[in-house]
């Protein structure tokens, strides 16, 4: 996704009570958006005022004040038709990136249990260009972060790996490399988990901020994950007779071994790379600057993770050889294995020792009801394909 760093001076204090600059493009066009049958939060309908103006409530407490500068391309919006919540992307032009031939390839497959690639609804011309040529704007599933709510036991970590696994296998097939498969480009479907859709923003609230969100359990609610972003990615015609090579340092994980030493890149090895990161980062050793603390239970993960990790890309598996590896390892492991707790490390082994009846007691529930120790999120009667 792209920053929108350029548009907020960071030496000002956001007024939060104005828009800010990337905002005026969304506000500009709410009614044109309206008129095609799509929605946008209140902050950008025209004449908008602040809702906290005059009163003493904090504008993070409202949810107009709630704004992303992060992603200036991306906003949710309210599907006029069936009142369903869908991501609104303002899609770079080809003269920028291969994004809407990458996603125009993707949406275009014929059904593949392997696909999680996010799908295209629908992609809508805007009347004017931008500076760079910007004027295509791609409706998509509405989708939330991956890491909330908690995992709870082995298995979901299991699901959650072999979605992924296969899904960057998909990818790798259609001679397509990511290019920057890292945590915030993994979301999941949020409609099994909640009841009602959880505010873009602020995850822990309703969308329409009528009060806190409740997410179910993976395990009684399985959900579908997805890799999202394009604006990266590359078709690699095998026929070419070259290896598809790639000058470091794109993407968002600085600490791909090549970037570091400034090395022509296999594009489809850094993929194998970053998405062992991921899982090295949330499950194995932990991410501070994402609040993962490192796992209990997952030390079958490892082997197979350090290899897709490795300082060598030569020597790291394919996502074909990853798939086939994890299967084997999956099967290795018993069903009390599947249901134990992925519970952070760094927590005592006294609150270990004391939860851990309440979570078998769970887990006994579960069996007796014949709820798989692994989620699969086709089985769930609930789901709808985003």
């Amino acid at each position: 996704m792209s920053s929108s760093s350029d548009s907020v001076n960071e030496d000002e204090p956001v007024r939060l009570e104005d828009l800010l600059e990337f905002e005026v493009f969304w506000r500009d066009h709410y009614e044109w958006l309206r008129d095609r049958g799509y929605v946008l939060r209140p902050r950008y309908r025209p004449g908008w005022v602040a809702s906290w103006v005059g009163t003493n409530t904090f504008p993070f407490d409202c949810e107009d004040g709630q704004v992303q500068p992060l992603f200036e391309y991306n906003l949710d919006a309210i599907r006029i038709a069936d009142g369903k919540p869908v991501m609104l992307r303002r899609a770079d032009p080809p003269s920028v990136s291969d994004e809407l031939k990458i996603g125009r390839l993707l949406s275009s497959m014929p059904p593949d249990p392997r696909n999680h690639c996010v799908p295209t609804y629908e992609t809508i011309t805007i009347p004017e260009l931008d500076t760079e040529g910007r004027n295509t704007l791609v409706v998509m599933p509405f989708l939330v972060p991956w890491g909330k709510p908690d995992f709870d036991t082995v298995g979901e970590v299991v699901d959650f790996c072999t979605q992924m696994f296969e899904g960057l296998q998909y990818i790798h097939s259609l001679n397509v490399a990511h290019n920057d498969a890292k945590t915030t480009n993994i979301m999941m479907d949020w409609s099994p988990l909640y009841p009602d859709p959880p505010h873009s923003l602020r995850s822990s609230r309703r969308m329409d901020w009528s009060g806190p969100s409740k997410p179910s359990s993976r395990t009684l609610r399985p959900v579908k994950y997805y890799f999202i972003d394009w604006n990266l990615s590359r078709y690699f015609d095998p026929t070419s007779g070259t290896p598809p090579r790639l000058p470091p340092g794109y993407g968002g994980d600085p600490s791909v071994p090549e970037f570091k030493r400034k090395e022509p890149c296999d594009p489809f090895a850094v993929d194998v790379y970053c998405l062992g990161n991921v899982i090295r980062e949330k499950f194995i050793v932990g991410d501070p600057v994402f609040h993962y603390p490192p796992r209990r239970n997952v030390e079958f993960l490892e082997e197979l993770v350090s290899d897709m990790t490795h300082d060598d890309p030569t020597k790291r598996p394919t996502m074909t050889e990853v798939v086939s590896r994890f299967e084997v390892i999956r099967k290795g492991l018993s069903w009390w294995k599947l249901r134990s707790r992925v519970s952070a490390k760094t927590a005592s082994s006294l609150l270990y020792r004391l939860y851990s009846p309440f979570h078998w007691i769970v887990q006994l529930s579960y069996i007796i009801r014949r709820i798989p120790a692994i989620p699969d999120y086709t089985r769930n009667k609930e789901y709808s394909n985003v």
